[in-house]
């Protein structure tokens, strides 16, 4: 028969809410109650609740991880970002004793944006359901998000800060990646880049910026792809079925890379000698397991998630005020996939 919180306090004399608070640690007991009620907790082998234990301290030990809208045609790198990500709230999670709650979402993008209805993870963290949330992306701006923050609810995001002055975020600089992939290509005079992006409209803010701040004649295409393979395929042709082919081709998802490449050699054109191509990978190597071998930038997920779960329980803690911004810095892992246009080497150029 299950031992209860009830036998123990018959059998050390004293009251259920006596022996509650010897076990929680959340009250004044005398040395001899308190051996009193372990004594007897010893005796019969009562297994305290955890349930009960977060109840009564006002917790449940659980932390929500929400991941913004991911979109279908990047299931590849998507899950490389989400595992690695995952992989590093959790190590935070299991030091500090906390558990890990994956919401999911019902609710469209537009209804949310539109606000219509607010994110899965806003019942979850009024209702105190959770003691903290991580937003594992850039979140969609909706009146319940901005509410969150105005509560300076304890919520971390990924993604460049949203509201001055407010907020816990982690931040990777993405505009500032691209731009650094962009002067990769420009420094070995590429005049012509192709961009393949699911982030159609930051990554267009990104190219405006780097064309007016270029004082160089560049030609930056940017292309949006969200579909299938077949799709992609379809995009690819597209790109490279004109007179005016791109020499240098940026393609942020990595696990579509490959496929990139065999299509392109299918076309004769090679790699790097006709297309120069660069990549984002969020775990270190990625670009390595591509044939040829493909210049990155490493953007690194297990960071970023560590810092988010590392600011979160700063907050839970009262460490810190609610305005804090971490900084990933990223690093460009040159593979030779990207040369000197036209064959040429510097010297030549110069």
């Amino acid at each position: 028969m299950k031992v209860s919180i009830y036998d123990v306090a018959n059998l050390a004399g004293v009251s259920i809410s006596t022996v509650s608070r010897v076990l929680n640690k959340s009250g004044y007991t005398s040395s001899k109650t308190e051996k009193k009620v372990m004594d007897a907790v010893e005796k019969l082998n009562f297994t305290p609740s955890s349930i009960a234990q977060n109840l009564a301290n006002n917790e449940t030990k659980l932390i929500g991880l929400y991941f913004p809208f991911q979109t279908p045609s990047i299931e590849g790198t998507s899950n490389t970002y989400l595992l690695e990500f995952i992989n590093g709230v959790n190590k935070l999670l299991i030091k500090y004793g906390y558990h890990l709650l994956l919401i999911n979402e019902t609710a469209t993008k537009e209804q949310i944006q539109g606000n219509e209805c607010p994110p899965q993870y806003y019942s979850f963290i009024k209702q105190k359901k959770i003691d903290g949330l991580i937003l594992g992306g850039t979140p969609l701006i909706c009146d319940a998000f901005l509410e969150l923050l105005q509560l300076k609810m304890p919520m971390v995001y990924i993604g460049e800060k949203t509201v001055d002055h407010i907020g816990l975020n982690v931040y990777a600089k993405y505009k500032q990646y691209n731009k650094d992939l962009l002067d990769h290509f420009t420094s070995h005079h590429h005049k012509h880049i192709a961009i393949i992006s699911t982030e159609e409209k930051i990554i267009k803010s990104v190219t405006h910026e780097y064309s007016a701040a270029n004082k160089e004649l560049l030609q930056i295409d940017v292309h949006h792809h969200t579909g299938s393979l077949e799709a992609y395929i379809q995009l690819l042709s597209q790109i490279f079925s004109n007179g005016d082919k791109p020499t240098a081709l940026l393609v942020q998802d990595i696990s579509i890379v490959q496929q990139t490449i065999n299509y392109l050699n299918n076309l004769q054109l090679k790699v790097p000698h006709d297309v120069s191509i660069a990549t984002i990978e969020h775990r270190y190597g990625d670009g390595e397991q591509c044939f040829p071998a493909v210049t990155s930038v490493y953007v690194p997920a297990f960071q970023m998630g560590m810092e988010a779960a590392s600011l979160l329980f700063r907050y839970l803690q009262d460490a810190i005020e609610f305005n804090q911004e971490v900084l990933i810095d990223s690093t460009i892992t040159d593979r030779k996939s990207v040369i000197h246009r036209n064959h040429l080497t510097q010297e030549e150029v110069i």
